[in-house]
């Protein structure tokens, strides 16, 4: 990325395989030379990837595993079948006239959005997206200023009319953190709950609410 370096600033795997060759000194192949190493040698560890080791250029792109997932049917198993598990789903009770929110990463997935809109929707930072009957029932409409209020924290937006199922909203992140409880873990792996139970409210009602 071109533009000037701040101070000590650093990417990411530089600090990374810094603090890994001082923890375990005796593991050796943490000095590459640049990412574009990194990706070379992600390509020959995980087979999978091959591909990613080609991303030289701005607007590069690849799917791993071949521009199509199991293509003519053969997935990457042993007798080249999908095997499917049923996983029950965990209980969520959602409290009448309460609403279950759901937080939006944007075009990069698994990230946030970077600008004032989001590029994938063109629905600002602060648009709060919901079904339609809901907002009828609360007598709400598009562009609406609103205020979500968890256990946890509030965060004031607007809303957008969405196809969505009844009963929930998407806001988008960073933003909707304030709303989450952050010790709230999946007992399996420990992966943090990014969802929350909430209130809808008029900003009008409240002379706290403000635009981030």
């Amino acid at each position: 990325i071109r533009g000037r370096r701040i101070g000590e600033a650093r990417p990411e795997w530089e600090v990374f395989s810094a603090v890994a060759r001082r923890v375990r000194p005796d593991v050796g192949g943490l000095g590459w030379s640049g990412t574009p190493a990194i990706r070379d040698e992600i390509a020959t560890v995980v087979p999978l990837y091959d591909g990613i080791q080609n991303l030289k250029e701005a607007g590069d792109q690849f799917q791993y595993g071949g521009p199509m997932l199991c293509d003519g049917w053969k997935f990457h198993t042993e007798d080249g079948k999908a095997h499917f598990s049923v996983v029950p789903l965990p209980p969520r009770a959602v409290p009448p006239g309460s609403y279950l929110v759901s937080t939006r990463r944007g075009k990069q997935f698994n990230s946030m959005v970077q600008k004032k809109k989001d590029p994938l929707t063109g629905l600002s930072r602060e648009a709060v997206l919901m079904n339609a009957g809901d907002a009828a029932e609360e007598g709400l409409q598009g562009g609406d200023e609103v205020v979500l209020v968890s256990e946890h924290g509030s965060l004031t937006g607007r809303v957008s009319i969405a196809t969505m199922a009844p009963g929930n909203l998407q806001v988008h992140w960073p933003e909707a953190q304030v709303l989450i409880d952050r010790t709230r873990r999946s007992p399996e792996a420990g992966i943090p709950d990014y969802n929350a139970v909430v209130r809808i409210e008029k900003a009008a009602a409240r002379s706290d609410a403000v635009i981030p």
